[in-house]
């Protein structure tokens, strides 16, 4: 079902919305490379100053910074035939945002270890809300990120 563009402030969203999720996929990458990082400190590969503990405290300020920027930053379209898409995009970046944390808590800092079985929860639900948010991106747009 592809919405039908209704009037030109269409336009303006999409390019705001392209901005948005260009800078969403900046986190994205951001907290991918935590995550890869957090396996190789784990293994004994990461670089001598790299520790879990410092890792997670860095984790958690980026994610602070996310978390103001899906709270803050999202796009919104007044325009009533795309106040569903709205609501469907927030509730995916919001479930994103859960998992992320979830993911982000399976460092025991403590302990200096991570929990393998969250981790993989995690990075499994944080794959289903990106086919989420890409399936509402195909019901809007031809816009879509992999």
């Amino acid at each position: 079902m592809t919405a039908q563009v209704k009037n030109f402030n269409i336009g303006n969203y999409y390019i705001q919305f392209n901005n948005f999720l260009e800078r969403f996929l900046i986190f994205d990458n951001v907290f991918h490379e935590f995550m890869e990082t957090s396996k190789r400190i784990e293994a004994g590969d990461g670089l001598v100053a790299e520790n879990l503990p410092a890792l997670k405290r860095d984790w958690l300020r980026n994610f602070g910074a996310f978390k103001n920027f899906i709270d803050h930053e999202v796009p919104q379209l007044a325009d009533e035939h795309y106040r569903d898409f709205q609501k469907k995009i927030n509730a995916a970046l919001t479930k994103y945002g859960v998992a992320q944390y979830y993911l982000l808590s399976a460092i025991d800092s403590e302990n200096d270890c991570i929990n393998h079985t969250q981790a993989r929860v995690a990075e499994q639900y944080i794959l289903k809300c990106k086919k989420e948010i890409n399936q509402h991106l195909q019901h809007i747009s031809t816009v879509s990120f992999g």
